[in-house]
């Protein structure tokens, strides 16, 4: 596959560029104005019905706000603000195409470790969350047609076949351009006499970018559209805009060759210097964008982020916006602990009040009879943690009971058996083993273990101390 060179590869915090958009495409893609595809689905930002003739830029855009992975802040914000809508679009695109990397991620308050932040100042002029590449790629890979059931086209032949059977369009349009993604090589030869690759299309070559976005949509609409291959047009809209397809002819085709893909225009040097040029003022905007990522990382404690990353590996349709405030979120108060801070403890009998002490006192680990082993020196931070660390599940009533507070009279000792099991049941599964120091018996148990591995130290084959 030749796609793996193509995608975009940057470090953490370096902006995506107009070169490395090519904008110059994106823009000349989007902005064309031959409203010649057919949209299958209900317009979401106007009243034209389903299977009207609209331009690449709407098609593209209410397929995404048709997909049922968008969620009604993403569709709010793209309705109010049109040009949103199109930025959107823009990165989905290089998305579909296979241009952005998968560990990408286009808002400041990204708390994952696994993915790399990048401003892309030329697509956030305005509020909102361009979000990440995961969840791009979901929302593109959601959307669905009627003919896509019981099988969704997967190949050309797929599409071909349905074009055929006069079934227009035959996929989705985000559909379609994965799979023209997948089968770059097969466009190349087919298309391009293998001098240039579909994916190419996308990069920084010597080929002007208004002659590259013409060629990506003569593609589009060869795949997309039945007229493409001469057959009749389906549309039962009279008030659609069929100019352009009614005769079953490309629109985007060579003019000197009707229905032929059209010339690509190469360029020197000089001329190729011209485009995606970045102005002052998105430079402006990739400076506050990085000032705005490392505040937000000087605010976060490195637990926080490696939290976050587990999270997003489990879930990648985490959505933040751009332009929310992080706020923080309210603790807890356990369950069974008062305002003055006690907890309940349960003797057998009756309920008695005492105070939950927050650490193992210094006296305790003084007074172990091993405090000079070297092994027990190392273990010194398992008997000075914290009682317990916070959980967002509260300790029900019956746990809290079963816990002896360090200090008080301990009840009859347990075998191991017994200790196991009580563990598995009054254990918080959320918790570090070794942050558990409040119950009695969890420390007995660490100093059973310790007396058996002191006991070992010095024997062979055990090595010396360092």
């Amino acid at each position: 596959m030749r796609q793996s060179p193509k995608i975009l590869r940057k470090p953490d915090n370096a902006p995506l560029t107009r070169i490395d958009l090519q904008y110059d495409l994106l823009h000349s893609i989007f902005s064309d104005e031959n409203e010649v595809f057919t949209d299958p689905f209900p317009c979401q930002f106007d009243t034209i019905p389903p299977r009207s003739r609209v331009t690449f830029r709407n098609l593209y855009v209410n397929a995404v706000m048709n997909s049922p992975k968008a969620s009604k802040l993403l569709k709010d914000k793209m309705l109010e603000i049109p040009e949103f809508a199109t930025h959107f679009a823009m990165l989905s695109l290089l998305t579909n195409v296979g241009r952005i990397n998968t560990t990408m991620s286009f808002f400041h308050e990204m708390k994952t470790a696994i993915r790399t932040y990048h401003p892309v100042p030329a697509l956030q002029k305005t509020s909102g969350s361009l979000q990440d590449a995961p969840r791009l790629k979901s929302i593109l890979k959601a959307l669905v047609l009627d003919s896509d059931t019981p099988k969704m086209a997967t190949t050309l032949r797929d599409c071909r076949a349905r074009i055929e059977a006069e079934t227009s369009p035959p996929t989705p349009i985000t559909n379609l351009i994965f799979i023209l993604a997948n089968e770059s090589v097969s466009i190349s030869k087919l298309h391009f006499a293998s001098e240039v690759d579909f994916l190419d299309l996308f990069t920084q070559v010597q080929l002007s970018s208004k002659s590259r976005a013409r060629a990506f949509l003569w593609l589009a609409y060869n795949y997309y559209e039945a007229g493409a291959i001469g057959a009749p047009n389906t549309s039962n809209h009279p008030e659609s805009n069929t100019v352009g397809s009614r005769d079953g002819a490309n629109p985007f085709s060579d003019p000197a060759r009707p229905g032929g893909r059209p010339p690509l225009d190469e360029l020197t040097e000089a001329e190729a210097a011209l485009e995606n040029i970045d102005p002052t003022d998105e430079i402006e905007i990739s400076r506050k964008l990085v000032a705005q990522r490392m505040h937000f990382l000087s605010t976060q404690s490195p637990k926080d982020v490696s939290k976050g990353g587990k999270a997003s590996a489990k879930d990648d349709e985490s959505v933040i916006s751009v332009d929310s405030a992080a706020k923080p979120r309210p603790k807890r108060r356990d369950l069974g602990k008062g305002k003055a801070g006690k907890a309940h403890v349960n003797d057998g009998n009756s309920i008695v009040d005492q105070t939950t002490p927050s650490r193992m006192s210094d006296s305790q680990y003084r007074s172990s009879p091993f405090r000079a082993s070297p092994l027990l020196k190392k273990q010194s931070t398992i008997l000075t943690v914290p009682a317990q660390r916070y959980s967002p599940y509260p300790f029900p009533q019956d746990r809290i009971a079963h816990r002896t507070v360090s200090g008080s009279r301990m009840s009859p000792p347990r075998t191991l058996l017994e200790h196991a099991w009580n563990t598995l049941l009054y254990s918080d599964p959320l918790a570090d083993s070794d942050d558990e120091m409040a119950d009695e018996y969890c420390r007995q148990d660490y100093v059973e273990r310790l007396k058996i591995v002191c006991r070992l130290r010095g024997k062979e084959p055990t090595p010396e101390p360092t």
